[in-house]
């Protein structure tokens, strides 16, 4: 909890994202990174344009929440964020719109809301009530860097490759 109090690092996409919109509504600050947000915010809203690569885990595992959302085709099927992996394994405390499979994957280590009511009641909660504990982050963590990381990936498609070949 010593860096940004909320987090949220990505672009517009063209868009003025439903997760940061309604978060600022609520009256939440939120830390933006990314560009194209001088379209939709003004210039002391925006945090930066971009954080590097490098820099990437320690802002993740330093926000007191880290915002994430998805394409709403994209949560219909299944096509979790990256940024839900990312900000897991650094065991950040996240908040995300709903995506099909995200419970699947990863429990209840990711929060989730419904509305911008239910987001903007999250955010302004004590974040030991209203996301889960240190200990439950770290746990979710490990499991990422076991069953997510790029060399898990990896053996699957191969795996996947020798099943196709012997078919």
């Amino acid at each position: 909890d010593s860096g940004d109090r909320i987090l949220f690092v990505g672009s517009t996409r063209g868009e003025y994202r439903p997760i940061v919109r309604d978060a600022l509504a609520a009256g939440v600050d939120v830390a933006v990174y990314g560009v194209g947000w001088g379209e939709f915010l003004p210039p002391e809203r925006i945090a930066g344009e971009f954080i590097a690569n490098d820099r990437l885990p320690a802002a993740y595992a330093s926000a007191g929440v880290v915002l994430n959302d998805h394409w709403p085709d994209m949560a219909a099927e299944g096509f979790l964020s990256n940024r839900l992996f990312d900000a897991a394994a650094c065991a950040s405390r996240i908040l995300s719109d709903d995506a099909a499979g995200l419970h699947d994957v990863f429990g209840d280590g990711i929060r989730t809301y419904a509305d911008p009511a239910e987001l903007a009641a999250l955010l302004t909660a004590d974040p030991a009530d209203a996301f889960p504990d240190d200990r439950a982050r770290r746990t979710l963590a490990a499991h990422v860097a076991v069953e997510h990381s790029f060399d898990a990936r990896v053996a699957v498609l191969i795996d996947r490759a020798y099943e196709l070949r012997a078919a």
